[in-house]
């Protein structure tokens, strides 16, 4: 009985799924960056397209664009169309000091910088696509982030992802994803760095709420022609700006590379910036794209050997969707009519430690009420504890986008899978079904 109790409150404590509704481009984890504030972190760094005058967040948090920067005057007038047009059709990545409404200003004036105007009033097209909805931290608060925070010097270090060097940030709820690592460390040097993630492993440390802020180079004053800020030094900084002026010419800004400190440059220099969006307080932001997934989110049962996880379309539990059973170690040993993201863990030395697994489930039905049910069993089979509760997807799209499949010769009862929109279809003669046999239009 004191087993089960206890087991009970811990799988109360820290199973969660979320459905809370957070900006396109947020990321998962919960930051405080005060004693009452937290914020969730956008999904890259902040990157500019002069030529289309276009906002986005970079596709990965380890992108930066280093010296393709110092393209950040490539225009020339066109008599054709009696302006300047620009002959750069790239992205920049490093700007003055509040230029949110002239992200290509490089004057080596600071008085040119004298009004802070936020980044985040822009629509970034992969940010929801609106204005208003992100902002840059303050000196305060990037402060606090990384030294005022409860354990905040466990919960950040330097580290390397795919090959990029740069600044980890763990979020306020941190538990470890199955079989990767972390150790706060502020060294430098590539050999003694022991937090190193390819590509794949990082994936599972962005979903449990891991921020990467990765080194950026630096836009600074051109000596041939000193009037601009056009050269790009090629060092291994980490450098974002503050919203906090310092004086009438200067600004704070975060080195995150290296010992994490807060100090001051003139206004003029280029360098990255990262903005964030006031959190909702929930532990996790859910996978929610085209509205028909969700992603649940439990740590593991002490003993327990496996999992089965049910959703229904009834809370009487009697309409069964499908379901999913895992191994001890969040791999999936069964699957109906899904697909799979597992984590997975080997645990060291035969130490039994707390574990986060993490799973999609993807082809629901939108706009809809759904409950769930994940079993943890032991090798006997014997439930330890059975987790429970209930979700709600997003509504879809009002108009879903047309498409036009091969025309090819095929007899009118073939049936086959196709994939549109990043989602798995069923033909059967002239009719399209969802893997849970729900007839669509395409």
């Amino acid at each position: 009985m004191k087993t089960k109790t206890i087991l009970f409150l811990l799988a109360s404590a820290i199973m969660t799924l979320q459905v809370a509704n957070a900006t396109e481009g947020a990321l998962r984890g919960r930051f405080a960056i005060s004693a009452t504030d937290t914020v969730a972190f956008s999904r890259g760094n902040l990157q500019y397209r002069p030529s289309t005058s276009t906002w986005r967040f970079a596709e990965n948090q380890w992108d930066f664009l280093g010296t393709a920067n110092g393209h950040v005057r490539s225009f020339q007038w066109s008599y054709e169309i009696g302006d300047f047009v620009w002959t750069y059709e790239g992205w920049l990545d490093l700007f003055g000091w509040g230029t949110g409404s002239n992200p290509t200003a490089s004057m080596t004036d600071n008085s040119k910088y004298s009004s802070y105007t936020e980044w985040g009033n822009n629509a970034i097209s992969n940010g929801g696509n609106a204005r208003n909805l992100w902002r840059t931290l303050t000196k305060d608060e990037w402060d606090y982030l990384y030294h005022g925070r409860e354990n905040a010097a466990s919960l950040y270090a330097n580290g390397t992802v795919n090959g990029v060097n740069g600044s980890i940030l763990l979020p306020d709820n941190w538990v470890m994803p199955a079989n990767l690592h972390f150790s706060p460390s502020n060294s430098t040097d590539p050999t003694a760095m022991p937090n190193n993630y390819t590509a794949d492993e990082w994936v599972l440390m962005e979903i449990a709420g891991a921020v990467f802020l990765p080194i950026t180079y630096e836009r600074t004053m051109n000596w041939q022609n000193k009037d601009y800020c056009t050269k790009v030094y090629e060092t291994q900084t980490a450098r974002y700006w503050s919203s906090t002026p310092n004086g009438t010419k200067g600004a704070y800004y975060c080195i995150a590379y290296g010992s994490p400190t807060l100090t001051t440059d003139n206004r003029y220099v280029g360098k990255a910036v990262r903005l964030v969006q006031n959190h909702d307080g929930s532990d996790l932001f859910p996978v929610m794209a085209d509205a028909n997934n969700a992603l649940f989110s439990w740590t593991s049962v002490p003993n327990a050997e496996s999992y089965v996880l049910h959703v229904y379309e009834d809370s009487a539990h009697a309409e069964e969707v499908f379901y999913v059973t895992f191994d001890r170690d969040g791999k999936v040993t069964g699957l109906h009519f899904v697909h799979s993201a597992p984590a997975r863990k080997t645990d060291a030395d035969g130490v039994e430690t707390d574990r986060m697994f993490f799973y999609t489930i993807n082809d629901l039905q939108a706009n809809t009420d759904y409950w769930y049910t994940i079993t943890a069993s032991d090798s006997w089979e014997t439930v330890l504890y059975t987790y429970d509760g209930s979700f709600h997807t997003k509504a879809a799209p009002a108009t879903p986008t047309a498409v036009t499949l091969p025309d090819v010769d095929r007899p009118e009862t073939t049936t086959e899978k196709i994939i549109y929109r990043g989602q798995v279809y069923i033909r059967q003669g002239d009719t399209y079904y969802t893997l849970l046999g729900q007839p669509v239009q395409l």
